[in-house]
């Protein structure tokens, strides 16, 4: 009977541990995704680009998100940062104050894709601008982090400077820090399940399955800049 009960629990979840197959577009996290095999970003690399991004939610609302793939393909870089965008839902719900900053590093591209709510602030032209001092010359120079980092500097620093959320948003307590409560049970269920079955080996499946929350907003303006 408990060997029953543990398989019935562990059916129930799986639909949520098994990866989506035939998706063109990734599931990307606030607030760094690093899709590149090998890696394209070292570890303290990545932490360090998350602190700018987590002080500019926590300042203004605002969600920046890094993406860093080796192909956009058979999408091609506009069509793909536009719908890795809205399918995730970037930036905070009913704001759209998100931003994209996509690279592709065989196809030697970026793109900067920007929210409805931030297209004040963050214009083609400025847009471009920051993509062209930053990211094409980390291309060109082979420093990929020092430009993604500098760009991720140069976008947060203009919404810091320039975007003010419409009244009564919530700040200080980004998005990445909400609990909810449905996955922190379905994650209890599931690490007690996997720890019987592995002999208490399953401290990453766990942190993958609480790995940090999404994004809640999801329309892009169309605007943004590539290079």
């Amino acid at each position: 009977m408990k060997a029953r009960n543990l398989l019935f629990v562990l059916l129930l979840f799986t639909p949520l541990l098994a990866p989506v197959h035939g998706q063109e577009v990734p599931s990307i996290f606030l607030y760094v995704n690093d899709l590149t095999d090998p890696p394209s970003l070292l570890s303290g690399e990545r932490d360090l680009i998350e602190e700018l991004c987590l002080e500019v939610d926590q300042e203004t609302s605002a969600e920046v998100a890094v993406l860093v793939v080796n192909t956009t393909q058979p999408l091609g870089i506009d069509l793909f940062a536009v719908r890795t965008f809205e399918e995730n839902g970037l930036g905070k719900r009913e704001l759209d104050n998100g931003v994209l900053v996509l690279v592709s590093t065989d196809e030697r591209q970026w793109r900067v894709e920007v929210g409805y709510g931030l297209e004040g602030v963050l214009n083609d032209a400025k847009v471009g601008s920051i993509g062209r001092a930053t990211l094409s010359v980390g291309f060109e120079t082979g420093d990929l982090y020092g430009g993604i980092y500098d760009a991720t500097l140069a976008i947060g620093q203009e919404i810091v400077d320039n975007y003010a959320p419409p009244g009564g948003s919530p700040l200080g307590i980004p998005s990445l820090f909400e609990i909810d409560w449905r996955v922190v049970a379905v994650a209890v269920i599931i690490f007690i399940a996997i720890a019987v079955l592995t002999g208490g080996r399953s401290i990453v499946l766990i942190g993958s399955v609480l790995r940090r929350k999404g994004f809640g907003g999801g329309r892009s303006g169309g605007g943004g800049a590539k290079g």
